[in-house]
This record gives C-alpha cells, sequence and structure tokens, in this order.
C-alpha cells in the first residue's frame, strides 16, 4: 500500500490481484478504505479504469492510470 499525494491530499492505494485477471490492479482508496476506482493493467491489451459509477476527478484518473504503466 503506498500514500501519494495528489493536490496536496494523502490518497491511499494498493495493488491487487484476481485469479479471474489476467493482470494486475491499481486500487486507489478512500479514507476509510474503500476503493473509489480501480485501473486494471492486463498482462495484454489496454488499460481500463472502473469508478464502479462513481464520478471521480479526471486529474485523479490521470495520476493512477500514468502511475499504474510504470514499471513495478
Amino acid at each position: 500500500m503506498g500514500t501519494p499525494t495528489f493536490e496536496e491530499s494523502a490518497v491511499e492505494y494498493q495493488w491487487a490481484s484476481d485469479i479471474d485477471f489476467d493482470g494486475i490492479r491499481l486500487e486507489v482508496l478512500s479514507s476509510g478504505g474503500d476503493v473509489i476506482f480501480d485501473v486494471s493493467v492486463p498482462d495484454g491489451g489496454p488499460i481500463t479504469v472502473n469508478t464502479f459509477g462513481k464520478d471521480v476527478a479526471a486529474n485523479l484518473l490521470m495520476v493512477a492510470i500514468e502511475f499504474a504503466q510504470r514499471p513495478r
């Protein structure tokens, strides 16, 4: 789990794997530990974002996508 700073507030994240998904997910968490959205990075194919029907700030999405694209 990590805590990067986004627009002067800390945002929690964690990497998660799933046996039904060939890749890894970057989960962005609320201060209460709930998943706000996740960025799915498949072993092959495009990166996708699941906001679970919530409005999420575009800047936060862009930061998370950029972070997810970095080598782990």
